[in-house]
């Protein structure tokens, strides 16, 4: 394979670290065009997965370039009926994406799968953990909880209302807490609001504004030198519209359109989406070449997708990047599992 790797050159090394973030950019030297020109190279590249860091730890930045192109799409098409549009929507969300979780609940079934997950992981990490009420026996609750919450607001996916992504991870967020207890869920919201938006459009609105995380606001930080993090304010109208609230939000809503009207943006669809999550990606990358971050834990392949799916898209065809060809990576002994190949057969 011939490696592209995305490089940071004349970059100022010496900048102060505090609390693992750089106190200022590390392209600060560079002029506005030039570290915009560096992100809209990252997105070009991202497709490509021949950049080393890409290609050998996938998992860090498990998706093709445009978020309608992941298999849960094409997945979530088979599916009709609300209730269960919703569940697995919710299941997948709060697995942080597990896709042995969702598609041996989806082939198997409840009971199946609660065999499963007693010799199997349940979820890709455990970063939702601090979103459940203090006690929840998480592998049982994955199994009943999403259920709830679809039974009690399948309704909001058949009254002919199409929502806002914002608008919709709200009422997500709003049932979890006043009826499940959770304190704050409104990361694996967003998500499934997310996802929803990309296998049904015509519910949810996937050119709507999704508003970031903490890893957003760091790569927005690196283009262009402004801490939003935390200092944004908004609120979500009647309507599910996105409205700023202050200075802060209104300038970061600004520089958000500015990467998405870019001439240079290689985005062709959803691009408020995908420059919040792109942002992010490129924080991920700038950071483990800064030293400032390690690539996470490598974890099998179809614990994300399906075997065949390929996640480096481009026209040459010389790189193949699926669940067969990074067996290697694999932690030691991973591969000796027997993990779901992701052919479904559903009754």
């Amino acid at each position: 394979m011939m490696n592209n790797n995305i490089e940071y050159p004349n970059t100022d090394r010496t900048i102060q670290i505090v609390n693992k973030k750089p106190i200022l950019s590390w392209m600060h030297t560079w002029t506005q065009d030039e570290r915009e020109a560096k992100f809209f190279e990252f997105c070009s590249k991202f497709d490509l997965r021949e950049d080393k860091l890409l290609h050998d730890d996938y998992q860090i930045f498990s998706h093709r370039l445009h978020w309608d192109e992941h298999p849960f799409v094409d997945l979530m098409s088979m599916i009709t009926d609300a209730e269960q549009r919703l569940y697995y929507t919710l299941v997948f969300s709060f697995t942080n994406e597990h896709w042995g979780t969702l598609t041996h609940l989806m082939d198997k079934g409840v009971d199946a799968t609660r065999e499963h997950f007693k010799t199997n992981r349940h979820a890709r990490s455990d970063l939702f953990q601090i979103y459940y009420p203090k006690g929840t026996n998480v592998k049982e609750w994955l199994l009943s909880g999403p259920l709830q919450a679809a039974r009690a607001l399948k309704g909001h996916l058949t009254n002919g209302k199409r929502y806002t992504m914002m608008g919709f991870a709200k009422i997500l967020e709003a049932h979890f807490k006043s009826e499940q207890g959770f304190r704050s869920p409104l990361y694996p919201c967003k998500n499934a609001a997310r996802y929803l938006a990309m296998a049904c459009p015509h519910l949810v609105d996937p050119e709507s504004v999704l508003y970031g995380g903490t890893g957003h606001f760091d790569g927005m930080f690196q283009i262009f030198g402004r801490d939003y993090n935390g200092k944004c304010k908004y609120v979500i109208d009647a309507d599910g519209e996105f409205i700023p609230k202050n200075q802060k939000c209104i300038d970061w809503l600004k520089d958000m359109k500015q990467l998405c009207e870019h001439p240079s943006n290689p985005m062709e669809r959803q691009k408020m989406l995908n420059v919040e999550d792109k942002s992010c990606l490129l924080w991920k990358s700038i950071a483990i070449a800064h030293d400032v971050k390690s690539p996470t834990k490598r974890i099998p392949y179809n614990w994300i997708f399906p075997d065949y799916f390929n996640l480096a898209k481009h026209p040459t065809g010389k790189v193949i990047l699926n669940g067969h060809t990074t067996r290697h990576l694999w932690d030691k002994g991973s591969s000796k599992k027997n993990y779901d190949d992701g052919v479904l057969s559903f009754t």
